[in-house]
């Protein structure tokens, strides 16, 4: 994604303190020696934990040693160990955000904050010692921000509106927004939703999901698996109310148009991009 400049945007805020929080002569940081796999053995300001943990070569039980670290601090002191949690983990955030700030990028200020408090929340109920503490927390905190924004695009959607050029994305096209409202309807497990949405649409191999749940591949896939039928299933019987944005192809008969035969609702609509997340191709 391409950032904004510099503003008063929630993201930008965030790591504007964050910045404060590791600045010398005393910035916030954690013993290395509690964190241990492969960490230097003293304290690290924060903002070299993260550098760390960013790059390639940093292990998954690194990550989630520290991470798990930082949760720790964050539930029992809050305060600046709330915000240094929030800006390490700020990338990803921005990463989580992208899809949906393109979708509609009058509302990007928006979509930021509902995700920060969509983190706050998630920090507050989420158990420190888990695997992928980091993905875990950044789906988390866009559930508020695809909430926000389906509401916003249903909302527009509405007749009366003035209309556009160009056609409105649909508020259910894109496949993060299925997987959040079925986790929220009970179709799939919140668990199941976090596996499919970070490794068909978060960059996650199945192997690492897999090692990361204490599984096997076999059995991470056959939980996906079923997961997945739960979805196509539940999207056709619910056709009329909450369709996947399937593009036709030449000689397929009926893909992306309902089961009626009747073509799909083209309300008038204020984003004005035409679906900018078209979903990715299975790997």
């Amino acid at each position: 994604m391409r950032h904004r400049p510099r503003s008063d945007s929630p993201f930008d805020v965030l790591d504007d303190a964050f910045a404060l929080l590791v600045a010398e002569p005393r910035p916030l940081a954690i013993d290395g020696t509690e964190v241990g796999h492969g960490l230097p053995a003293r304290e690290i300001p924060l903002d070299e934990l993260k550098s760390r943990l960013l790059h390639p070569s940093a292990r998954y039980a690194t990550r989630d040693a520290a991470l798990n670290l930082l949760l720790a601090r964050a539930q029992t002191e809050g305060g600046a160990w709330l915000v240094g949690l929030a800006g390490v983990l700020l990338p990803g955030l921005r990463a989580a955000a992208a899809p949906l700030v393109r979708a509609c990028p009058e509302k990007a200020d928006d979509i930021e904050a509902e995700m920060l408090a969509g983190l706050v929340r998630a920090v507050a109920l989420a158990k420190p010692g888990r695997d992928r503490p980091a993905a875990h927390l950044t789906w988390r905190a866009r559930h508020g921000a695809e909430r926000l924004l389906r509401k916003e695009l249903a909302e527009r959607g509405r007749p009366g509106h003035r209309a556009v050029s160009a056609e409105p994305p649909r508020p259910f096209g894109h496949p993060d927004f299925v997987l959040a409202e079925a986790a929220a309807k009970g179709v799939i497990s919140d668990d199941d939703a976090e596996l499919i949405g970070v490794t068909r649409l978060g960059g996650m191999s199945l192997a690492d999901a897999a090692e990361a749940r204490g599984c096997s591949y076999t059995a991470a896939k056959l939980r996906r698996l079923r997961a997945e039928a739960d979805l196509v299933r539940w999207i056709r019987e619910n056709h009329g109310e909450f369709e996947p944005n399937r593009p036709e192809t030449p000689g397929s008969k009926g893909v992306g148009r309902p089961r009626q035969g009747r073509p799909p609702d083209r309300r008038p609509g204020l984003c004005h991009n035409p679906d900018p997340t078209t979903p990715k191709p299975r790997r």
